[in-house]
């Protein structure tokens, strides 16, 4: 049977390697079910097809300690390595339901991530097929500001994706409120310090625009010249025609 560019297995799954360009990232032992997922999806991209090209990938990406407890799969491969090493490993680490249940009690209180990160965290650990029920959703709002729980306890959302959905609306609003409740009287204060002082900026730069220049002609009812006739005996400057009697 021929190889395309990740290869074709033969039908004893012995198929030869070759040479594809695949960086798996190292095994998550928390989500290993996950973990194969996204490297199937890598493999189907590159055509990777040989379960012996498959196994070589996933070996690469494994670390000491767990490649360590998979020694005897390794050094004699099955005749479809791939299948055997992936059950292997995910009856090694995938949590049983009580470990399941102990995850999603121990999850912290909300504080810097936003309502649907917790939700999706959350939601990998229900087995495949539990369907998230009251129990859950009153875990995840146990874990939600107060003020945000009454918000969802009063518009009785029973879908967990639109909840946390909602959720990240009111965290938004939330967080606003909270950076304007946070400042000071000082801060106020320095805050309106700076808009006088900018509105003062603005009024002076157009007065300084309105006025006339050196060069504006003389009235009908005076012949001084613009520098007497603005500031007087106190001008330093005088522009001929000028009648002030102090020259």
């Amino acid at each position: 049977m021929s190889t395309t560019d990740g290869g074709v297995s033969n039908p004893d799954g012995q198929g030869s390697l070759t040479t594809v360009s695949i960086k798996l990232p190292t095994f998550w032992t928390d989500s290993p079910e996950v973990w194969f997922l996204q490297a199937e999806s890598q493999f189907a991209i590159k055509r990777v097809t040989a379960s012996m090209t498959k196994f070589h990938h996933c070996v690469a990406a494994l670390p000491q300690d767990v490649a360590t407890r998979l020694i005897d799969l390794i050094r004699n491969p099955s005749a479809d390595p791939y299948a055997a090493l992936r059950a292997r490993l995910v009856n090694m680490y995938t949590l049983s339901n009580f470990q399941r249940y102990q995850a999603l009690q121990s999850i912290p209180v909300l504080t810097d991530q936003r309502p649907s990160e917790l939700m999706d965290k959350m939601l990998v650990l229900l087995p495949e097929d539990e369907k998230p029920g009251f129990f859950f959703l009153g875990l995840f709002m146990d874990r939600l500001p107060a003020d945000i729980r009454s918000h969802l306890l009063t518009e009785s959302i029973a879908d967990p994706r639109k909840m946390a959905t909602r959720a990240d609306e009111l965290w938004t609003v939330r967080g606003r409120v909270n950076t304007v409740q946070s400042l000071s009287p000082q801060d106020f204060e320095d805050i309106a310090l700076v808009s006088r002082s900018h509105r003062a900026r603005s009024s002076s730069s157009r007065a300084r625009t309105s006025s006339p220049g050196p060069s504006t002609t003389s009235s009908a009812s005076s012949s001084e010249c613009w520098y007497h006739r603005k500031w007087g005996s106190q001008a330093n400057q005088c522009r001929s025609p000028c009648s002030y009697s102090g020259n």
